[in-house]
């Protein structure tokens, strides 16, 4: 049996907030399904990311803090010259 979008969109942000390390207690899958409700209320249109660009309005999620992406850049010789 295939799923239907919403289902989709629901399994999705649980699995995100899940990933991002919030507890799924039942106030949030309450939370989460209020969010997909209401972006199904917008059509099924660009429905996920109408969805992912709604939780951080609805959830208190962690700041992710990336690595910088190459080490800082050091002067030196290696002997040449």
């Amino acid at each position: 049996m295939d799923r239907t979008l919403g289902e989709f969109a629901l399994g999705r942000v649980l699995a995100y907030l899940r990933w991002c390390g919030l507890v799924l207690t039942p106030e949030a899958v309450r939370s989460a399904l209020q969010v997909v409700e209401s972006a199904l209320s917008q059509g099924e249109t660009d429905l996920l990311r109408r969805v992912m660009d709604d939780l951080p309005r609805r959830f208190a999620l962690p700041v992710v803090q990336a690595p910088p992406p190459l080490p800082p850049v050091r002067r030196g010789s290696i002997g040449y010259g």
